[in-house]
């Protein structure tokens, strides 16, 4: 990886493309953001490779993080709390969601490289992509 940095950004060069990063939003990505979604990818490609060994299909994960912050030291993360919300015909899977979780956390390795600093909370819910009767398509 190579970064370059002028007027207040820094731009990676991945392989995928360029990659701008500045604290200032109009600018670039902000370096939480980039860290978040790294997690937030790793974490979500483990819990997808683990439903499918589970034999567990799903439409969609949607993954909504919280971060609480700590302004007294340099505004570092304290806690990082990911909520997953897994589109399944099935929900009866809810009793498997906290040894899923527990999987996801042992075996994404961005998280593995956090986990003794940031205090991580991994919640899973099974959802019903089912529509309710009485609901209109």
């Amino acid at each position: 990886m190579k970064f370059t940095y002028s007027n207040e950004k820094l731009t990676g060069q991945m392989e995928y493309g360029l990659l701008p990063i500045s604290p200032n939003a109009e600018l670039g990505y902000r370096p939480l953001e980039l860290f978040v979604s790294s997690l937030t990818g790793c974490s979500t490609s483990v819990l997808a490779n683990i439903l499918v060994k589970k034999r567990i299909d799903y439409k969609s994960i949607d993954v909504n993080v919280s971060a609480v912050r700590n302004p007294e030291k340099a505004n570092r993360i304290e806690q990082l709390t990911f909520h997953v919300g897994v589109q399944t015909e099935k929900v009866d899977q809810a009793k498997q969601a906290e040894k899923i979780a527990a999987l996801v956390l042992k075996n994404c390795g961005m998280i593995q490289s956090v986990i003794e600093s940031i205090d991580i909370r991994y919640e899973i819910e099974f959802l019903s992509d089912q529509p309710k009767k009485g609901d209109v398509a």
